[in-house]
């Protein structure tokens, strides 16, 4: 009797607890799920996985001089519904969300100008609809600092008529960069000589990119490598110069003004470049560039260690 006792009980709190989460789970639904309003999908979301605020890049390739690049804000109405009306969702600067993205993934954005950059005031979801159209737009002006990473970090200020704002994706941070017109993928030919060691020798031809460092300059990378650096053969083998990778600097006409190392002039092993006057040492009709130059490292060898005559063929954008 007893035993039978404690199963009744059981099996009345089982029942009474149950109706208990039944109630409560009615309270937290209330009338159901509701749409809410937050920053869509806009390029790739590049953040790290614990990053709290999402991160838009978006590389939009060549910016010539006086020209503007756009992309789109996209603002979801997310849920069960479409717009019920028309949606106004007012935009604005949040700082302390690019402050929280920096110090969450380790990076260096910096809020762009309005010289550099401008968005609307406000985008409309169109009743009928999810998401606002093309015409939201994030413009890039040819003022963008090449020695800024820029990034621009929007919140949803308010929405009308009254809608909940997504705390996840309430905010979000837009970066984006532009690339100069000596940027692209390469393929090298010519000449090296290693003055100080015959045995290293040139390790052509190279598949290289140059990368935007400035609106006039590029770096090189070695792909075979795979970071700025400048490959060799060395007994054969694959090797490269270590903390030396050409920067090449032009003048509005396509002369090659400059080489630095992009490590420093000098870099800490005492490496630095050097242009070598003799050569063509411009960009060609065909987007080609023909460059001498030298590599120095004067506690190994004087003047010149290392002497690179080179043809970069353009294979087409990186």
């Amino acid at each position: 009797m007893k035993y039978l006792l404690n199963i009744i009980l059981a099996t009345s709190a089982i029942l009474t607890l149950n109706s208990c989460l039944k109630k409560r789970a009615t309270t937290l639904d209330g009338d159901g799920p509701r749409n809410i309003v937050e920053f869509k999908n806009t390029g790739s979301n590049t953040a790290a996985s614990s990053s709290f605020y999402p991160l838009y890049s978006q590389d939009l390739g060549l910016l010539k001089p006086g020209q503007s690049k756009s992309f789109n804000i996209n603002v979801s109405y997310s849920g069960q519904d479409v717009a019920p009306t028309d949606i106004t969702v007012e935009l604005g600067i949040d700082q302390a969300s690019l402050d929280r993205f920096n110090k969450e993934n380790g990076t260096k954005y910096v809020a762009p100008p309005a010289s550099v950059c401008s968005y609307p005031a406000s985008i409309v979801i169109k009743k009928g609809q999810r998401v606002t159209t093309d015409s939201a737009k994030i413009t890039v002006s040819p003022d963008f600092d090449y020695n800024v990473s820029y990034a621009l970090p929007l919140k949803i200020k308010s929405v009308t008529p009254s809608e909940t704002i997504s705390g996840n994706f309430g905010s979000a941070v837009y970066g984006f960069t532009i690339r100069n017109q000596y940027d692209g993928h390469y393929t090298v030919t010519g000449t090296m000589v290693d003055h100080a060691n015959g045995g290293l020798q040139g390790r052509y031809p190279m598949d290289v990119y140059l990368i935007t460092t400035g609106s006039n300059s590029v770096v090189l990378q070695d792909n075979a490598i795979g970071s700025f650096s400048h490959s060799i053969s060395s007994g054969g083998g694959l090797s490269y110069y270590g903390s030396f990778a050409p920067k090449f600097t032009f003048d509005p006409s396509g002369a090659i003004t400059s080489v630095v190392n992009f490590f420093g002039q000098p870099a800490g092993n005492g490496r630095s470049a050097e242009l070598d006057p003799s050569g063509a040492n411009k960009i060609n009709a065909d987007m080609s560039i023909d460059v001498n130059y030298w590599m120095n490292q004067p506690s190994v060898i004087v003047p010149h260690r290392t002497s690179f005559s080179e043809h970069f063929k353009y294979v087409g954008p990186r």
